[in-house]
């Protein structure tokens, strides 16, 4: 059997516009989750605790057909989208926490995950060590930064880190569905034969993965054009399925692995250049040091404070898009500056001292994005 993994990743920043969440529900969201339940396929779906929350209060419906998703399989994430491999393993564990806790709340008995979606499938050893800790079964990660360490990306073992899975994202499957789409039936029919010149007759598994936005929002229309007929097909075929990734786990054999560092936006060039995570931590690029700079002063002093306590801003601050956005391509400094406002927001809330508000607001000045203007 050829076994399809076929997870798709829906977020929104804590920063966004109510009434974003609010038409991406509809272009998106509500239609894609129907199709889910309607159909029954075993797709896995990872939620971030920060779009959990908005869809809770702007569109409860949704989560209402979210929770009667029995044959999907959910992951756990980084509560607010951070980088999990760039903050301290405290937060990183603490995200994980708050994110399990929230949408157990929020999306009730259906969500009881074994694996762990790293935002932006970014990973390193220490972080899939960490997941293992806590219990977890699996992770997943790109595979560009496997073939540029090692080779060929294996299609019938798991490579695994103390016994925790590392699924490995086919970038070429998952970015030609992404990006050029076409018929859903006709790639299909060309999986099915490029996976039998790849693995021959024997079982296997090829994993897909992709923003859930996808379809509806960035691809209007694609909801009944590529994604409907794409499960059809493959329910149609006797040697090929859509399985969970925690399915393919239990039919495949672990092998103990060295992983790359990298995330599914690593290129090639950037580990030439030693920049595993060039999009949210580059050297070259002084908007990340500088912000960096100003949230880890920030996280350090509030935890000093509040170390235990529920600090909801203090959290929210790390989501990873406002460096995302402040690098080479993308520059929207209006979102950077978004981010900003976050910490900002954060730092008076558990900061009494002037002095060390004063230091946030020296800092905050030293970020270039704070005086740039969009594109």
């Amino acid at each position: 059997m050829k076994h399809v993994g076929f997870l798709l990743h829906f977020y929104q920043p804590p920063s966004q516009d109510p009434e974003i969440v609010k038409r991406i529900d509809r272009e998106c969201y509500r239609p894609l989750f129907k199709l889910l339940l309607e159909t029954g396929v075993e797709v896995t779906v990872n939620m971030n605790y920060s779009l959990t929350e908005q869809l809770a209060r702007y569109a409860p419906e949704t989560l209402e057909i979210v929770s009667e998703l029995s044959s999907c399989i959910f992951t756990s994430s980084g509560a607010y989208h951070p980088i999990l491999p760039l903050i301290p393993g405290k937060e990183a564990e603490r995200q994980i926490e708050l994110n399990d806790r929230g949408n157990r709340k929020l999306i009730g008995e259906v969500y009881n995950p074994e694996g762990v979606f790293p935002p932006e499938m970014a990973l390193d050893m220490d972080t899939a060590r960490l997941f293992g800790s806590m219990g977890f079964k699996w992770t997943i990660t790109d595979d560009v930064p496997w073939v540029y360490s090692h080779s060929e990306v294996p299609a019938c073992w798991i490579p695994a880190v103390d016994g925790t899975g590392i699924f490995l994202r086919s970038n070429f499957w998952s970015n030609l569905i992404s990006f050029h789409g076409g018929s859903g039936s006709e790639m299909v029919n060309r999986m099915v034969r490029d996976l039998h010149s790849w693995s021959g007759d024997g079982d296997s598994y090829v994993i897909l993965a992709m923003d859930g936005e996808t379809y509806g929002h960035h691809r209007d229309g694609a909801i009944d054009s590529f994604l409907r007929p794409f499960f059809e097909q493959i329910g149609l075929q006797k040697k090929i399925r859509i399985s969970s990734l925690d399915r393919i786990l239990n039919e495949f054999p672990l092998e103990e692995c060295a992983v790359p560092s990298g995330s599914w936006s690593t290129t090639a060039g950037d580990l030439d250049a030693g920049e595993p995570f060039p999009l949210w931590n580059n050297s070259s690029n002084r908007d990340h040091k500088t912000y960096w700079e100003l949230l880890n002063f920030v996280l350090t002093e509030c935890r000093k404070y509040d170390p235990e306590g529920v600090a909801n801003p203090v959290d929210k601050m790390l989501y990873s898009c406002p460096l995302w956005w402040a690098s080479p391509g993308r520059e929207s400094y209006s979102q950077v500056r978004r981010g900003i406002l976050l910490i900002i927001e954060a730092a008076l809330g558990g900061l009494a001292d002037r002095a060390l508000l004063d230091r946030v607001m020296e800092l905050a000045g030293q970020i270039p994005a704070m005086a740039r203007k969009d594109r």
